[in-house]
C-alpha cells in the first residue's frame, strides 16, 4: 500500500498529527489506506480533483468568447482545439497561444479575438489544473477524517453508522466538526446549467 496521487497529505505528516512515532512502522499501511480513502472522499464531496494534475476536457461551445473549465486552478494549457467534427487531429483545429488567455479566477479560458461555435464536445482543452500546494484548511480536513477513521476502528464503529438522537444515520461531515465542514464545502464545485462536459486524466 501506498498513498495515491491524489493523496492531500503524507505518511509522515498523519503520522505526527496522529501521534505515532516515526520509527513505528507497523501501522503504516493502515494510515496510508485511511489516507487514500479521506483524499478521495474529499474529492468526491467537492466534485472536483484537487491535486495539480494534466488533464483533457471535452467541452461544448456556447457561442460565447469563454468557456468555464470543470477543473481549477488552471496552471497551464498545452493545447486548445476547436474541432465541430470531434476529431480533433487536423492542425487547422488548433488555436494559437495568443488568441486566448487564462481569466483572473484561474478557472475561465477567455478567446481575445473569437467566439467558442456552438457544439456539442467541439472544443478539446488539454491543460494542467489543481492545487500544487495543497491549501492548509483542506489538508487538515483529510487529517481530521484520518483521526476519525482511526477512532472508528479502536472503537469497533467501522461499518455501524452512528446514531443521532431521533437515531437516523449520521454521515462523516455530519460529524465532523465545523471548521472542517466549512472547509470542505469552500472547495465545492458549483455547476451551472446546461454546461455538461467530459473529463479524464490524460
Amino acid at each position: 500500500m501506498a498513498v495515491n496521487a491524489n493523496a492531500l497529505t503524507t505518511l509522515a505528516f498523519a503520522k505526527t498529527y496522529l501521534k505515532i512515532p516515526t520509527g513505528e512502522t507497523s501501522m503504516d499501511t493502515l494510515v496510508e489506506f485511511w489516507i487514500n480513502a479521506a483524499s478521495q472522499y474529499i474529492e468526491t464531496e467537492t466534485e472536483r480533483k484537487l491535486k495539480a494534475q494534466s488533464l483533457v476536457e471535452y467541452i461544448n461551445g456556447r457561442k460565447a468568447n469563454m468557456i468555464l473549465t470543470r477543473q481549477w486552478p488552471i496552471n497551464s494549457i498545452s493545447e486548445l482545439r476547436i474541432d465541430q467534427g470531434g476529431l480533433f487531429t487536423d492542425a487547422s483545429t488548433l488555436v494559437d497561444a495568443s488568441e486566448y488567455a487564462v481569466g483572473d479566477d484561474e478557472a475561465i479560458i477567455v478567446l481575445r479575438n473569437l467566439m467558442f461555435p456552438a457544439g456539442y464536445r467541439n472544443i478539446k482543452l488539454t491543460y494542467n489544473a489543481g492545487f500544487a500546494a495543497i491549501p492548509p484548511d483542506l489538508e487538515d480536513a483529510c487529517l481530521w477524517m484520518v483521526q476519525y477513521f482511526r477512532m472508528m476502528r479502536d472503537s469497533g464503529d467501522i461499518g455501524r453508522p452512528n446514531k443521532g438522537k431521533e437515531g437516523e444515520s449520521s454521515t462523516i461531515l455530519q460529524s465532523a466538526p465545523q471548521h472542517v465542514r466549512d472547509a470542505i464545502s469552500r472547495y465545492r464545485r458549483c455547476e451551472f446549467a446546461n454546461s455538461p462536459r467530459d473529463v479524464r486524466n490524460e
